[in-house]
């Protein structure tokens, strides 16, 4: 395998994992052929200054790697001292496990994020029966969570942001320049709480609604109105679960959320932000038919006659 391929860390992460899951000792002939990272075409002389540089790079971070030899001295091959670096004291949460798992999926370079999971997978082993029946109370990022990360960033360097953002019941998206104070998630949804420059208030903006990308200025933000802030007490498009029938051939943009789907085929049960379902709904064929909750109802009704009102 071509070494151009697989990053420096990924390729580390890979020969941990070989040098923990073998019996035998690994010859250096059975690393540069078989893991993942190492170029099997190359020159030995360029392994070995790779693989030198590697071994001792995992074992200045605390990786037990040990050279098991022969009778006469002579390098049999590599292993981890699987004992000595066991991870069962680390005693982590289920919490904890959360918060890394949300890291992997956040890592910079979208080429280790699934070797950064692999090792994820691994630590929660760790955790206790009964912690690990906790639930998750972290959100899922998503392709429509792209802006995330730049956010995340702007939050930890203190950078005011703009971007594009999209309302419910809205064709064109809005610029907004802001000061962006957190991010947090709520019903697997993620937020953004800042100032908003140019209407001088508090905002919580939804962060799937995010059009395009985001820019990072080189402005700092206000870290007096920051720290003076109301722990951004503003109400947010709260989820509402709802049953909805869908008949076969309309509702495509229903049918692309998540629901279940009872036994007739044509009623859904669909949980998605209020404001989002109802612009869905009034823009859906007229054969979709909201069943419930009531107060969901009213307001889908009450939203379809200020529709009709303004078209007379």
């Amino acid at each position: 395998m071509s070494s151009s391929s697989v990053s420096r860390t990924e390729r580390l992460l890979n020969l941990v994992i070989a040098l923990l899951s073998t019996r035998a000792p690994l010859s250096r002939a059975s690393i540069q052929a078989k893991v993942a990272g190492y170029d099997s075409d190359a020159t030995v002389p360029a392994f070995e200054r790779m693989f030198e540089r590697d071994k001792e790079e995992l074992r200045a971070m605390g990786v037990p790697i040990r050279t098991i030899t022969d009778a006469h001295g002579e390098v049999q091959g590599y292993v981890v001292d699987a004992d000595e670096y066991a991870t069962a004291d680390l005693n982590l949460t289920a919490d904890e496990i959360a918060v890394l798992n949300l890291a992997a999926q956040l890592w910079d370079n979208a080429v280790l994020e699934s070797a950064a999971l692999t090792a994820v997978r691994k630590l929660e082993s760790t955790v206790d029966e009964e912690a690990a029946t906790l639930p998750n109370t972290f959100g899922v990022l998503t392709a429509r969570d792209a802006a995330l990360l730049p956010l995340l960033r702007a939050v930890r360097d203190g950078r005011v942001v703009r971007f594009e953002y999209r309302k419910p019941q809205q064709d064109e998206a809005d610029k907004r320049t802001v000061e962006p104070w957190a991010v947090h998630s709520k019903n697997g949804r993620w937020y953004l709480a800042g100032w908003d420059v140019d209407r001088c208030e508090e905002r919580v903006f939804r962060i799937s609604r995010i059009a395009a990308s985001v820019q990072v200025t080189g402005t700092d933000i206000d870290s007096a109105r920051r720290s003076s802030s109301s722990e951004w007490d503003v109400e947010i498009d709260d989820d509402v679960t709802a049953q909805i029938t869908v008949p076969d051939g309309v509702g495509a943009e229903l049918r692309r959320l998540p629901q279940t789907l009872s036994s007739d085929g044509t009623t859904f049960t669909i949980t998605e932000g209020r404001q989002q379902l109802l612009t869905l709904l009034w823009r859906a064929d007229p054969s979709v038919q909201l069943i419930g909750p009531q107060d969901l109802r009213d307001e889908y009704v009450a939203g379809l006659q200020r529709i009709e009102q303004a078209h007379r």
